[in-house]
């Protein structure tokens, strides 16, 4: 993509946008905010560059393999209530056990993907390999009551791919929210730098230029969706003294949404200072509030 330096007025813009509340460099009064702000963006810019740092999304992937291992995990639950159905005394002690291992295992995994969308990422490796216990807990069932594999012991083996698989991305995962925040800890905004560093990775392969357009719509939409609450709050709101300042915010943030659109077809045809005004105009807009 080319490197972000020579860019930086516009994209530090840009990247002021991907938080609405955030106002804009030139709202910062001191001389050596203005200068610390513009640091920072060169250290985003450095980061976002950074082949240390990849722009694999881990998350999705290790989403990705969770998913797959709980429908693993189901059709094993349902295999052995199959054979459940067909088996013999001692067969069936061993396939209750595994029955009851396999439903627990895939309440594990669910929670575990409730943990990693809170990035509580080590309960998140705690419940799938808690979950890997229970499998193994079904396959040592069989074996210390009949000296045998189960009967599904090659589909327990692609549960137990898929989890680790999901624990493998997890662990990288770690390790680049690790490298970002270590890069982000100096910076005046360390959650808007973090933010805007993933925004970069993950949009790696665009121009600047669709990189831009893609940033200014992100915000559009973040407005528009506040102002949306707004409205709903002013409806249900009798507190007149609230009211006149809900208000206030919802005559602030529609102006802020007309004058980001009015930045998109700017920034189409390539007139960058004028986008750049607007969307600065309606950061400030919401900044003053």
């Amino acid at each position: 993509m080319g490197s972000f330096h020579g860019h930086i007025p516009f994209f530090f813009v840009v990247v002021l946008v991907l938080s609405s509340n955030h106002i804009l460099v030139d709202a910062h009064n001191d001389t050596t905010s203005r200068i610390k702000v513009e640091a920072d963006f060169k250290v985003i810019a450095e980061i976002a560059g950074n082949t240390a740092i990849p722009n694999t999304d881990f998350k999705s992937l290790a989403r990705l393999s969770l998913t797959n291992a709980i429908a693993s995990c189901n059709a094993i639950h349902s295999h052995i209530n199959t054979l459940l159905k067909i088996s013999n005394s001692y067969t069936g002690r061993c396939l209750t056990g595994c029955s009851t291992n396999y439903e627990d295992a895939v309440g594990l995994i669910t929670k575990s993907l409730a943990a990693l969308d809170a990035r509580d990422y080590g309960g998140a490796k705690k419940l799938i390999s808690d979950a890997l216990a229970n499998a193994t807990k079904c396959e040592d069932r069989f074996q210390e009551l009949l000296q045998i594999n189960s009967p599904f012991t090659l589909m327990k083996l692609k549960f137990s791919r898929l989890c680790l698989i999901g624990i493998k991305h997890i662990n990288r995962l770690i390790r680049k929210e690790r490298l970002i925040t270590a890069g982000c800890s100096h910076t005046l905004d360390k959650e808007l730098c973090k933010s805007a560093v993933v925004f970069f990775l993950e949009n790696k392969g665009l121009s600047l230029q669709d990189l831009a357009k893609l940033a200014v719509e992100k915000t559009l939409q973040d407005c528009t969706k506040i102002h949306s609450q707004i409205t709903v709050l002013i409806k249900t709101t009798s507190d007149e003294c609230l009211l006149k300042k809900l208000r206030s915010c919802s005559g602030h943030y529609q102006t802020a949404i007309e004058k980001i659109k009015e930045s998109l077809p700017a920034l189409e045809c390539k007139r960058y200072g004028d986008a750049r005004a607007w969307v600065g105009a309606a950061i400030k807009l919401v900044g003053d509030m």
